[in-house]
């Protein structure tokens, strides 16, 4: 698996090329995956074909996504809490089960 990833300012074009580069890899036979993050959704404009979250099916070979931020930190919101409240209980000193201790978040 390759990962090719657009990075630069706004406006310099990384949705074209990404757009190009993925329909060129599957023109050469590449299972290939464009994801946009982009909150414009312009790789629907480029592929001139309605897009979701969830990947389609542009051409043989290649699958189109734009990605909402808002619902990928809902979804894996529990994650992210699991993994903060897991690592804060690894780091704190041991204490003598009897205690009543409880965990918060935030100052004062």
């Amino acid at each position: 698996m390759r990962v090719i990833l657009m990075t630069g300012k706004g406006g310099v074009g990384k949705t074209s090329v990404a757009a190009a580069t993925g329909l060129r890899c599957a023109e050469l036979g590449y299972k290939t995956l464009v994801l946009s993050t982009d909150p414009a959704h312009s790789l629907a404009d480029s592929f001139d074909l309605p897009l979701a979250h969830e990947a389609v099916q542009v051409k043989p070979n290649l699958w189109g996504a734009e990605l909402d931020a808002l619902m990928e930190l809902e979804s894996n919101w529990g994650a992210v809490k699991r993994y903060h409240y897991s690592s804060a209980a690894s780091s704190r000193p041991r204490r003598h089960p009897s205690r009543r201790t409880r965990h918060l978040t935030g100052h004062g």
